[in-house]
């Protein structure tokens, strides 16, 4: 059997990305599986575990693209009050959600999917100390105690 091409390897990883990011905020990560980004993306469950061994590095490969996702959500661009309003607002969106769910599933777990959970909430407080300075900290605190109850609800 001939070699695949760097490139055809990219095109794989990057179809098997899409599905997990779709998935994960369509199904959740508890009910993502090797078996259902088999059937979405037509590629085998040996396939995709061949460049994802374990559930975790679906997470850890998508870092940048989670955060950017959840942030995506957020208003940055004017007061502290406006970011605090659109992160509620955003508690009323399915993704965002999502997104919140798997970031605290990742923290509490005890394999490396814990560095991408912390990772991302340390990149969440770093971004909205930056905008709004040092009090900022304790909204967001605020804001991960009001998503805890929304998620529980």
């Amino acid at each position: 059997m001939p070699k695949r091409s760097k490139e055809d390897t990219e095109v794989t990883v990057q179809t098997i990305m899409d599905a997990v990011v779709d998935q994960l905020i369509r199904l959740g990560y508890d009910k993502m599986s090797y078996t259902t980004l088999s059937q979405q993306t037509g590629i085998s469950r040996t396939g995709i575990s061949h460049h994802f061994p374990k559930k975790t590095d679906f997470a850890s490969s998508l870092d940048d693209r989670i955060f950017n996702i959840m942030v995506s959500h957020l208003d940055f661009s004017h007061s502290l009050d406006t970011f605090v309003e659109s992160w509620q607002e955003a508690l009323m969106n399915e993704e965002f959600i999502a997104l919140l769910r798997l970031v605290f599933h990742h923290i509490v777990s005890a394999d490396r999917g814990y560095h991408f959970g912390k990772e991302t909430l340390e990149r969440l407080f770093a971004t909205t100390k930056q905008h709004f300075g040092d009090a900022s900290i304790e909204n967001v605190k605020c804001l991960m105690g009001e998503s805890l109850l929304a998620m529980s609800a």
